[in-house]
């Protein structure tokens, strides 16, 4: 879809259910509908700067917080652990 930079009204509303959304499923809002997603996220991605960081902070402050830590556990390895090594041997 081609929209216009006064779409804001729309972008938002559209983003603030997929967020709300998201935040009650627990997944992503970009699986939700990846398309309606994109072209939302374009129209508010092409606003000035200060209205876009706004819009992107309300949006951010609406997801919970299991959806944001990482579903995957990663290896249980020490940071720099291979960085020192013993190079005498």
């Amino acid at each position: 879809m081609n929209f216009e930079r006064d779409d804001l009204d729309w972008a938002m509303g559209e983003l603030m259910h997929l967020f709300s959304r998201a935040s009650l499923v627990g997944i992503p809002p970009h699986e939700l509908d990846p398309d309606l997603f994109y072209d939302a996220w374009t129209v508010l991605c092409h606003q000035k700067y200060e209205v876009a960081v706004r819009c992107h902070w309300t949006l951010i402050s609406m997801l919970t917080h299991p959806l944001l830590r990482s579903k995957t556990k990663l290896p249980s390895v020490k940071r720099y652990a291979n960085t020192f090594t013993d190079r005498s041997r």
